[in-house]
C-alpha cells in the first residue's frame, strides 16, 4: 500500500488514528505521516527479535533487527518510544509467548486481539497474560491490504493527539472493537512474497 492509499482508507474507515509499522523499519511511517491530513500517525516498525516480533512506536529511527527482545525494548525506550507486544501467542506468525513475562517492567501494551491471528485460543491467550501481569492492551488490523484497514481497533478515551492517546492506553481507558480477517489476507500475503521472489 502507499502511504495516501493508507490514510485514504483510514479516514474512510472513520479511523481518528494508526500506526504505520513495516517490518524493520520506520520509512512507511514517516512518509504516511507527511500526507496524514488531521489523521493521527504514529510512527513505527514490527521489529524481528530473537524468537519473534515486537513493535515499538513513536520511533525516531530504525532499530536493528535480530536482537534479544530485552535489548530490542530498551533501544525503543531509550527513543522515548512506545513497546507493544503483538500477537505473542500466534504460533504461526512470530509470537515471543511466555518471552513477554520476562520484559513486563519494559511493555506498554499487549496486543489482545489481532484480526489476522487465525486460531482465536492465541488471541485469548494473550488476554490472559495482559490480565495476569496487569499490563495495558490494545487492538490491531495487522493489515497488509487496504481492505483490512479498520477491521480491527482499539477505542481510545482520549484526545486527539499522540500523547493523550498512549497515556490513556497505559491507563485502560481504552476497548476493542473488530473482527478476524480470515485466511484470505493470508494467501494475499503469500502470492505476493512469492512475487517478489521471482
Amino acid at each position: 500500500m502507499s502511504p495516501e492509499e493508507i490514510i485514504a482508507a483510514a479516514k474512510k474507515s472513520g479511523l481518528d488514528a494508526i500506526a504505520v509499522t513495516d517490518h524493520n523499519t520506520i520509512k512507511g511511517g514517516i512518509a504516511a505521516e507527511r500526507v496524514s491530513e488531521g489523521l493521527v500517525v504514529f510512527v513505527g516498525a514490527e521489529i524481528k527479535v530473537k524468537g519473534g516480533e515486537l513493535i515499538g512506536l513513536n520511533l525516531k529511527k530504525d532499530v536493528p533487527s535480530g536482537l534479544s527482545p530485552l535489548q530490542t525494548c530498551k533501544l525503543i525506550k531509550e527513543q522515548g518510544g512506545f513497546v507493544i507486544v503483538p500477537h505473542p501467542f500466534d504460533r504461526f506468525r512470530n509470537g515471543i509467548g511466555k518471552v513477554t513475562e520476562r520484559l513486563v517492567g519494559y511493555i506498554d501494551a499487549v496486543e489482545i486481539f489481532n484480526a489476522r491471528t487465525l486460531v482465536g485460543k492465541f488471541n485469548k491467550e494473550a488476554m490472559q497474560l495482559a490480565e495476569k501481569h496487569k499490563l495495558p492492551f490494545v487492538v490491531g488490523s495487522d493489515s497488509h491490504f487496504v481492505n483490512e484497514i479498520g477491521s480491527a481497533y482499539t477505542l481510545v478515551d482520549a484526545p486527539k493527539n499522540k500523547e493523550a492517546i498512549l497515556k490513556a492506553v497505559k491507563m485502560g481507558k481504552v476497548g476493542i472493537e473488530g473482527k478476524k480477517t480470515g485466511i484470505r489476507p493470508h494467501w494475499k500475503t503469500f502470492v505476493a512474497k512469492m512475487g517478489r521472489k521471482i
